[in-house]
Parts: C-alpha cells; sequence; structure tokens
C-alpha cells in the first residue's frame, strides 16, 4: 500500500485508474507497474482549500461522445458529467478502480495501492497544458484509454456517490476506557488495505493481528515509552512508525501526555 497526506493547492484534474486485471495484462501500456489502483480518502482537520468538493462518476447516459465533446468544451464541462459532493472533515470516500472521479483541495489522508496507473481526461493542470503523453501515459488516443480503463456502467450506478461515502464506524472490540477506535477504512471495503482512527484520552493498549503502519496526527504522547508528536516535530521522526507482526499480536501501549486529544491513524496492507 501506499499511504499519504494530499494537500492540494488546486484540485487534481478528472482521471480514472486502471484495474488490477488490465494492468496484469498490459505490460507495454504500463511497464515497471504490478497493480491497478484502487484508492480511499479521510479528510482531516485542516482548512479544506477553495474547492473542498469529490467529483465521483457519471450521470445516467452519459456515453462516451459526450466525454469526448465534453473534453473538447473544456475541463469545466467534463464536471458538468460528474455528479459531487462537498469533503467533510472525518469522513471520506472510496474510489474503485475504473471510476472516473475528480479529488478536491481538503487536506486528506489518502491510502492507495502502489501504483501509477492513471488517464486525464482534462488538458489543463495548475494552469498548465498537459501533451498527450501526460494525459494518456501508454495509449493511442483517448479514445482508447476510455475504452479500455473506465467502468462505464459502475461509473453510472444510480447510488455510487452515496455508496462511496466512508463515515467512521466505532469498533467496540478495540475501543477501551480512555480511547475511541473507529474505522475510516474498514475491512469489508476491499481486500487491498483498510485503515482505523485512535482517538485517545488518558492511554490505552492497542493489538492487531497484522503488522501495520501508525501515523501520529494530533497530540503528544508516548508510544511503548518513545515520545510521540502529531504534527509538532520534524515529519517521519516522531510522528510515523511502523508496527511489526510480533508487536501488534503483543499489544502497543500509547499513553497521552499532552494537553489535547492524541489522534493517530493505524494502516494495515491487507484486512486488519
Amino acid at each position: 500500500m501506499l499511504i499519504k497526506v494530499l494537500d492540494a493547492r488546486n484540485p487534481i484534474p478528472v482521471h480514472v485508474h486502471a484495474n488490477d486485471i488490465f494492468v496484469a495484462e498490459n505490460p507495454a501500456i504500463y511497464p515497471d507497474q504490478c497493480f491497478g489502483k484502487e484508492e480511499a480518502y479521510h479528510f482531516l482537520d485542516l482548512p479544506k482549500g477553495h474547492c473542498p468538493y469529490t467529483h465521483l462518476g457519471f450521470y445516467e447516459g452519459v456515453m462516451p461522445e459526450h466525454l469526448f465533446r465534453a473534453m473538447q468544451q473544456g475541463d469545466d464541462q467534463v464536471l458538468e458529467l460528474c455528479p459531487g459532493t462537498l469533503q467533510s472533515i472525518g469522513e471520506g470516500f472510496y474510489v474503485d478502480a475504473g471510476l472516473i472521479h475528480r479529488p478536491g483541495t481538503a487536506v486528506t489522508l489518502e491510502i492507495q495501492q502502489p501504483s501509477d496507473v492513471y488517464t486525464f481526461f482534462a488538458s489543463q493542470f495548475d494552469g498548465m497544458t498537459m501533451d498527450a503523453a501526460t494525459i494518456r501515459p501508454g495509449f493511442n488516443s483517448i479514445e482508447e484509454a476510455a475504452a479500455s480503463v473506465i467502468d462505464w456502467e459502475a461509473n453510472q450506478s444510480p447510488d455510487l456517490l452515496n455508496a462511496s461515502h466512508l463515515h467512521p464506524v466505532i469498533e467496540p472490540a478495540y475501543s477501551q476506557a480512555g480511547a475511541r477506535v473507529e474505522w475510516i477504512y474498514p475491512p469489508d471495503l476491499t481486500d487491498k488495505f483498510s485503515g482505523m482512527r485512535l482517538t485517545i484520552d488518558t492511554r490505552m493498549t492497542f493489538k492487531a493481528m497484522e503488522p501495520g503502519v501508525l501515523f501520529v496526527w494530533r497530540g503528544q504522547g508516548r508510544l511503548d515509552g518513545r515520545p510521540v508528536d502529531g504534527g509538532g516535530g520534524i515529519p517521519g521522526e516522531a510522528d510515523e512508525f511502523f508496527i511489526g507482526f510480533e508487536a501488534a499480536r503483543r499489544g502497543i501501549e500509547l499513553e497521552n501526555t499532552g494537553d489535547e486529544l492524541l489522534v493517530a491513524f493505524v494502516l494495515f496492507a491487507a484486512v486488519a
């Protein structure tokens, strides 16, 4: 899996990612790539920027010719084909491979398969014109790309936007006195990744069945006696940790030593 905090000044243009099967069957199109790309977002508690909207899928009845005509008319016209909704802090979205989408400007914790298999359906990015090799790498034409990687049926599912919307779900088996544990990327979402948010008032012992990545977002505390600092220190030095298999099974001790809630995320490459 690949984890990143996305803080985009401007929205990334409308694009789509290929799935595992297409990538595996077309090494000439995607050299050096082993996976398709499923991804999921969780919107963090920071200012959301000037365009905090997620666009996902197509309205019912959109056909390839509508997409190509909109591209000729301008990037904003492509968005007219795609439902959108406000990015709400503490919530998120799951984006399956083959779904057309445009992320917004809310600061986002993003988890995804570790690949770079995209096709843009836009010509401008950050005020610059993109060339054909940037828009549709590996394909001879945008028509070929659209026919190959867009899942036209899934994109027009009537309830796609709501079905893809992620709300935190409390996990009673992990929560304990002084701490709340919620799934932000639930384990039944996909077999590619999952993730939790830990909100710690005092202290907790966290146990898992699989290794994972611990990312401290807010507050100060200790992890098995080692200082942790969410946002107050050098990035990567006291806020990012790998929890190995033995440590996950044994359990890690997280203690809040600051004057605000200690907020951390635990992210897994497979179902926890």
